[in-house]
């Protein structure tokens, strides 16, 4: 059996074909995981349908229903939310295009934000540790939790919680609607006038950025920064995220991951920041080092992103860009230095704190079905 690691990389002035062709160059590892559950699971991105472009484009997750039925998969199941009570997500279904796209394909919908209907149904509830350290449990969605063939459909994003926001970040879209964000906390913001802040127009958002990076730098002109009180909460709040993202992809691992940069973000993301055509698709079977490749793409190195470090120190992937065998385009060709999130400072920190990591972080669940009434935790996306 072929063991290479191998991420497709995909440039065209067409969506639907370079989703196509990255599948097709990664074609023998995506039947091998269809394999293992013909009825496979896709999760989408839907970080802010206010803004569709910022979420998974109709024809991104057209082409990869076709290719994952083509692979040999029965039926498939879209499993999206957004988090957000009183918008359902079966509505975003129909303005983003999903239902058009997929129609007389065996294809089912599941709205996480809804119990009615096409609602998630029954849920999974694990041990979780929250933001502040406090064991919490959480609801994940049953049908996806069982899933042994997920596909995650993410959208690169430059991220104020994470960095990045790729393929594993996209795991945090299967939490239960009332397991949402924790009151000021909402994308690592904080609260007053800075949460103001980071809803205001995108440009706006530039000039914050501006003045955090230089205020900043004025404060490490000395040679060090002392962090205040309320840096020091974020700080820690971004290390904890971060240690929970990594173990919830210890359990929920896709089996296929693909980024499209065709509408990527940059700035002030996941949800407010700048678009920048990459033109530029990513897939492979390893989700950690499809995200190490599109943060390479992105002028990121991905070693610095704490949360593939730790993924990579865990043994759910690589991230070692030498042990990676690009298929398609060079990587050279697509590479795009992303305009970086005003809280990335804080975020190098809590990368510089990972590097010094000897050991495996421990995870932070184990999967118990129940029904019991959750805390509230941080849903991060």
């Amino acid at each position: 059996m072929d063991n290479t690691i191998k991420v497709a990389v995909v440039r065209s002035d067409r969506r639907r074909g370079a989703v196509a062709e990255a599948f097709a160059l990664i074609a023998d590892d995506v039947r091998r995981g269809v394999k293992a559950d013909s009825r496979p699971v896709i999760v989408p991105n839907l970080d802010y349908p206010a803004r569709p472009w910022t979420c998974t484009h109709r024809d991104t997750l057209s082409a990869a229903a076709d290719a994952i039925l083509g692979a040999g998969a029965s039926s498939i199941t879209i499993a999206a939310g957004t988090g957000r009570r009183g918008h359902p997500t079966g509505d975003q279904f129909d303005r983003l295009g999903y239902r058009a796209e997929l129609w007389r394909r065996p294809a089912t919908f599941l709205d996480l934000d809804s119990d009615a209907g096409d609602g998630a149904g029954p849920w999974t509830t694990v041990p979780w540790i929250g933001p502040r350290g406090e064991p919490v449990p959480l609801r994940i969605c049953a049908r996806v939790a069982a899933a042994r063939c997920r596909v995650s459909l993410g959208v690169a994003k430059t991220h104020g919680l994470y960095r990045v926001g790729l393929g594993l970040t996209d795991l945090t879209g299967v939490f239960h609607p009332d397991d949402g964000y924790l009151p000021g906390q909402e994308d690592g913001a904080g609260g007053g006038p800075l949460r103001v802040l980071y809803r205001a127009a995108p440009v706006v958002e530039s000039w914050r950025g501006w003045l955090v990076r230089a205020w900043l730098g004025l404060r490490s002109i000395s040679g060090g920064m002392r962090l205040t009180g309320s840096e020091r909460r974020r700080l820690e709040w971004i290390e904890k995220a971060t240690n929970s993202l990594v173990a919830l992809a210890a359990v929920m691992k896709p089996r296929v991951s693909l980024i499209d940069g065709f509408a990527a973000m940059e700035g002030e993301g996941p949800r407010y920041g700048r678009r920048l055509a990459l033109g530029t698709v990513i897939a492979g079977t390893d989700p950690v080092a499809v995200d190490a490749v599109a943060a390479s793409i992105m002028g990121f190195e991905p070693r610095e992103i704490a949360y593939l470090r730790q993924a990579e120190i865990m043994g759910l992937g690589t991230a070692d860009l030498a042990a990676i065998t690009i298929l398609g385009d060079p990587v050279s060709a697509s590479r795009h230095r992303f305009r970086r999130h005003s809280l990335d400072p804080f975020l190098q920190l809590v990368s510089s704190s990972a590097a010094r990591e000897t050991g495996a972080p421990r995870p932070h669940f184990g999967s118990v079905p129940s029904r019991s009434q959750p805390g509230r935790v941080a849903r991060t996306k």
